[in-house]
């Protein structure tokens, strides 16, 4: 059992991450192996180019000064730079300025054995063991303003307690994408080995990951999300539910056996999605005036930050399991 929970601005910024740690502290009670959270703020620029966010794990002082030396030789042989580097915790933040490719950036960290955490123009992920009020206590990221974000409370089921297994799974080799994630999928190996035939690497054996790189993989098609997220509900086997979040669209996909909860209340100002509805209530108290939805069972839905909205119902014979 795991617990999930987003936010989305309607064109504006807002305290994103205070709002996501009172969602998640909400549901706590789901799990308190580990907790996280994915931030996505406006793109900063110097010039006519974009500063790179990347966050990577260090475990001491000593491997802090390794890890900053490897990624400012790997920049530095590309052209690009540290633009400013803080540890808090054992998360270190770089701003970089870096034009070459994210996922060869990515690959080549691995070989020198640093753990990203997160790497995009928008998206930082802070997540550790422990609550998330613990997690906020060491990060600070409740001071993180933005336009979305998600997070998670997990409660180990699949694979080992540890902070990399921690949720949010951001796309290992995409910039900008992370997904949270309740529940198991039963054709993780057999799509695991295929997207590795495509090429692509993973850093965990967690499920959720998969489901990570999966999204990343077909919004590169320049497919949309609404339309990945409606193939998702065929492609993956398992009872789960999720929510993406890309730089503009937070989404959910929930199986046809609904057996993992989610509810979401849709505001003028913003849009609020939780596991449950006890969640909501720690961030809303006061909620006579809002409507409190839950999506049926085999359907997908996103909202943009532009205030658009999508659903989508399947029937069972729309994917042929009658």
């Amino acid at each position: 059992m795991c617990g999930i929970g987003g936010v989305l601005y309607k064109n504006a910024t807002g305290k994103v991450g205070a709002d996501l740690k009172r969602l998640i502290y909400g549901i706590r009670h789901r799990g308190e192996d580990s907790s996280g959270v994915a931030i996505f703020s406006a793109k900063e620029k110097i010039g006519k180019y974009d500063v790179l966010l990347i966050n990577v794990r260090v475990e001491n002082d000593k491997a802090a000064e390794d890890v900053l030396a490897i990624v400012e030789d790997l920049l530095k042989k590309v052209g690009g730079e540290i633009l400013e580097a803080r540890t808090k915790g054992t998360i270190m933040s770089i701003r970089a300025f870096y034009e070459g490719s994210e996922p060869d950036l990515c690959y080549e960290l691995d070989k020198c054995k640093v753990q990203t955490i997160s790497i995009g123009n928008q998206l930082r992920i802070y997540k550790d063991l422990g609550t998330s009020d613990q997690l906020d206590e060491i990060y600070n990221y409740s001071s993180v303003e933005g336009t979305h974000g998600i997070g998670h409370a997990r409660l180990a089921t699949e694979s080992v307690v540890s902070p990399d297994r921690a949720h949010p799974f951001w796309a290992y080799g995409f910039s900008d994408v992370a997904i949270v994630h309740n529940g198991q999928l039963t054709n993780y190996w057999k799509l695991r080995r295929k997207f590795e035939r495509w090429g692509y690497q993973f850093r965990t054996d967690n499920d959720s990951e998969l489901i990570a790189i999966y999204i990343a993989h077909y919004l590169k098609t320049d497919m949309k999300l609404q339309d990945i997220l409606v193939q998702s509900l065929e492609d993956l086997d398992g009872t789960y539910t999720f929510l993406v979040s890309t730089p503009t669209e937070i989404g959910f996909a929930k199986d046809k056996l609904a057996a993992k909860p989610l509810v979401y209340v849709d505001m003028e100002d913003r849009v609020v999605l939780a596991s449950e509805e006890i969640s909501l209530q720690a961030l809303l108290p006061d909620m006579e005036n809002v409507t409190v939805e839950e999506p049926p069972p085999y359907s997908t839905g996103t909202w943009s930050i532009t205030g658009e909205h999508n659903f989508t119902k399947l029937t069972y014979r729309a994917v042929r399991l009658e």
